[in-house]
């Protein structure tokens, strides 16, 4: 995804943030590829309503992980809150019996996220890292798959 710099009348930049958010309780709801794929929708609609592109949206079995560009407009707690509240309330309302077995209540997130700031991030990157980038995931990677890829210099950035 080619990701242009964002313009405003005081400013020009990117603004790139790795989102991932838990399911109540830390349950893998994502192993059903129905739950999966609801959520999905939903945040992309919540995102299409906040403006917020989208650069990768990938799984594991008990969490998830979006990268979300141009959302300067809002704070990080804002943008958890908004997609919080609106894929919770959209998978509860519609979708309750998919998961019902492993959450209860009207919980379907966990209180917290974790969040930071990046680079422009490729869904071949998003997916490097669930796969082999989590202690709790982690799986040996041969030393060759490293030494081929290129990483860029600071010097590119200029």
């Amino acid at each position: 995804m080619e990701i242009e710099l964002m313009k405003t009348t005081s400013s020009v930049g990117e603004s790139c943030l790795h989102l991932q958010l838990t399911p109540a309780y830390r349950r893998d709801i994502f192993a059903n590829e129905q739950v999966k794929g609801l959520t999905k929708i939903y945040f992309a609609e919540k995102a299409k309503k906040l403006g917020v592109l989208i650069s990768a949206m990938e799984f594991g079995p008990d969490h998830f992980h979006a990268f979300l560009v141009n959302w300067k407009k809002y704070s990080v707690e804002k943008l958890a809150n908004e997609f919080k509240g609106f894929t919770s309330y959209m998978m509860r309302k519609f979708h309750h019996e998919l998961f019902q077995e492993k959450l209860w209540g009207k919980k379907f997130w966990s209180e917290g996220y974790f969040y930071r700031t990046v680079g422009i991030v490729t869904r071949e990157a998003v997916q490097f890292y669930i796969q082999h980038s989590q202690k709790k995931h982690w799986r040996a990677v041969d030393y060759h798959y490293y030494k081929d890829k290129q990483q860029r210099l600071l010097s590119e950035f200029n």
